[in-house]
């Protein structure tokens, strides 16, 4: 055989082998840029990222349940609309004078009263009524909401009404009847409207 020849045959193996070469490449190029492929819904197919249990920024929900304590206790108080308290049980008043003649409790009654210090811990003003927010359970388990009358010695907000800016504070009493031989056992606060934190004191 002659130089040529071999020489020729070289060549052209070597060419084949080039040109197998860039087909592989090729349709490995090619495989890597496909799309995956879609199911029968549109999605893609073998997408395994979950964002099950994930919340976008500031979406998180409120604590919720009952932060307890006792007399003097102070205790966080928040709600879904934003509410953010730290509410202080000072003192349980308890039998309590009406503020005037006019003031008096319903026969086999006396008024009782609670007094309490409501701090706004958040960036915006606290708006509401302290007399819908409280409420007392008594010795025989029985829960009361709040009388209007006011007592002696210890005003009831602005008729209850309490209005903070955000780092305000204010100190009330609320007033309760409670039938005799019974007594406060607990204390409680909270939002009625908007679910989330309350607060309960024990108080014996």
């Amino acid at each position: 055989m002659s130089h040529h020849t071999r020489t020729s045959r070289t060549a052209g193996v070597l060419g084949a082998a080039a040109g197998l070469t860039a087909t592989v490449l090729l349709v490995a190029s090619c495989s890597a840029s496909l799309p995956h492929q879609a199911d029968k819904h549109g999605a893609p197919a073998n997408n395994h990222v979950s964002t099950a249990g994930t919340h976008a920024p500031g979406t998180s929900a409120p604590p919720t349940g009952t932060s307890t304590g006792q007399l003097g206790t102070t205790l966080p108080v928040s709600d879904s609309s934003g509410t953010q308290l730290d509410v202080t049980l000072k003192k349980v008043i308890d039998p309590a004078s009406g503020a005037s003649k006019y003031s008096n409790p319903a026969k086999g009654n006396h008024f009782a009263a609670v007094k309490l210090r409501i701090y706004n811990t958040a960036t915006t003003t606290y708006q509401n009524n302290a007399n819908n927010e409280t409420t007392i359970t008594l010795s025989n388990g029985k829960t009361l909401h709040a009388d209007y009358n006011p007592i002696s010695g210890c005003g009831n907000f602005d008729n209850g009404q309490v209005t903070l800016k955000a780092g305000a504070s204010s100190t009330g009493c609320i007033t309760f009847q409670i039938p005799k031989g019974q007594k406060v056992t607990q204390v409680g606060y909270s939002n009625t409207v908007f679910p989330g934190q309350k607060a309960r004191w024990q108080v014996s």
